[in-house]
């Protein structure tokens, strides 16, 4: 309680001077005759402006001790690696990486889950830090956005889905763990989707741990995609057969026509 009260009353009387250095000199001799003159007091007064005025004192009448300078130079290095750090800082958000988020998905006949992983893929750990998430729904895509600067290095997350079928404007949505958050989507029309997206090619998991808590609906659910892989091997065998019936056929003509010339020659030879 005493060092602090010592070190407001030093605030004060520092509050007072004047940037020109006024009564400086004074005061400093005072502070140091009376073991008042730490390395806090000297940061503060540098921070205040009196900076120069201290280098005038070094260097004119050498009034500050040694360890109150290696205080001063200290200070100043700081100051230094702060504003170097905010200079990475600034360079990197120019040149930043862009990823897009891993996702997770599951459903009931009235909504969908999607789990949002900050990573560049499903097994690596998740980013740090992930702020100023975004969540849209214009025009039936689902737009994801975040961004985090670990590392001082600005990373921006970024995906859109074009969905299967409209949903509902409000979606809900909350940070889970560190690096995720997860979406609550309400379907407009009551039913199972077969797949996420519209476009064929996004290729998103299926977020099996909620199983157990959607219940029947995901137990339908695997095995509408059951069906669907069954159907495509179906169709897979029938085309290959397809195929083959077409490359054999001609195939058989040709045996035939070789079959006839040859037979031709002979009686040719013969007759």
């Amino acid at each position: 309680m005493i060092i602090f009260t010592l070190f407001t009353i030093i605030q004060s009387q520092i509050a007072q001077l004047s940037l020109n250095g006024e009564g400086l000199k004074e005061q400093l001799l005072q502070m140091i005759d009376e073991n008042q003159l730490d390395c806090q007091t000297i940061q503060l007064l540098i921070t205040r402006g009196f900076g120069q005025q201290i280098l005038d004192l070094i260097t004119t009448d050498s009034i500050i001790l040694e360890s109150h300078l290696q205080c001063a130079k200290q200070s100043i290095q700081n100051d230094l690696l702060q504003l170097e750090s905010l200079k990475k800082r600034f360079t990197n958000h120019e040149n930043h990486v862009l990823i897009k988020p891993i996702i997770l998905w599951a459903q009931s006949r009235a909504n969908i889950l999607i789990k949002v992983k900050f990573a560049h893929r499903i097994d690596a750990p998740a980013y740090i830090s992930v702020k100023n998430h975004q969540i849209q729904y214009l025009n039936q895509n689902l737009q994801i956005s975040a961004e985090s600067d670990q590392n001082n290095i600005l990373t921006k997350f970024y995906l859109e889905i074009p969905l299967l079928n409209q949903v509902d404007k409000t979606i809900g949505w909350q940070v889970e763990s560190v690096g995720t958050m997860v979406l609550n989507i309400t379907k407009i029309e009551s039913k199972l989707w077969l797949h996420l997206s519209k476009n064929k090619n996004d290729k998103f998991q299926i977020w099996w741990d909620l199983k157990e808590q959607i219940g029947k609906d995901m137990e339908d659910f695997s095995k509408m995609l059951d069906n669907q892989e069954d159907h495509l091997k179906n169709k897979k065998k029938q085309q290959k057969k397809s195929d083959s019936s077409q490359q054999s056929s001609p195939i058989k003509t040709n045996i035939f026509v070789a079959f006839f010339l040859k037979f031709k020659q002979w009686l040719n030879k013969w007759f």
